[in-house]
């Protein structure tokens, strides 16, 4: 195994234990004996601000420096996405839109993003279920930001 790959699930390995806790007790969640309901508390996961931050996080370590985020979205313009990085080197950016496990992208999220992919830039929806996919776009594997299969554009 190459040591960017080593980093990369040591680096997964903590982020989860940082999220669910020690990783025994997670194999024991995933493989329940009994069935239990899922609480809603448990559903949502991280808030969509410990999620950014813990992106930001992960930006840092890998040479992300350029980071931006409007502080207040409420005096911005409608659907500016929530996080721009630069990663001088590299000589790229990339535009994400952070969102819960359940959350919902808005029109005006939905027009500003589209517009950016469609511009040629590399535009992000992440979510706390796609980790892996943070951590092949802004660590070394350098996978090019995209948006999800998923992500429906609509037209006019």
């Amino acid at each position: 195994m190459n040591p960017a790959t080593r980093a990369e699930q040591q680096l997964y390995a903590k982020l989860l234990k940082e999220r669910y806790g020690p990783l025994d007790q997670l194999e024991a969640e995933r493989f329940p004996r009994e069935t239990a309901p899922v609480t809603t508390e448990r559903a949502r996961g991280a808030s969509e601000e410990q999620w950014r931050r813990q992106v930001r996080e992960i930006a840092m370590r890998y040479g992300w420096r350029l980071q931006y985020h409007t502080a207040d979205s409420r005096r911005s313009d409608a659907g500016w996405p929530d996080e721009v990085f630069g990663h001088v080197e590299q000589r790229r950016t990339v535009f994400v839109e952070f969102k819960t496990d359940s959350g919902r992208i808005r029109p005006a999220q939905r027009v500003w993003l589209t517009h950016l992919s469609d511009s040629g830039f590399e535009v992000g929806l992440w979510r706390p279920s796609d980790l892996h996919t943070v951590l092949r776009v802004l660590g070394p594997a350098r996978q090019r930001a995209n948006l999800p299969p998923s992500f429906r554009r609509r037209t006019s």
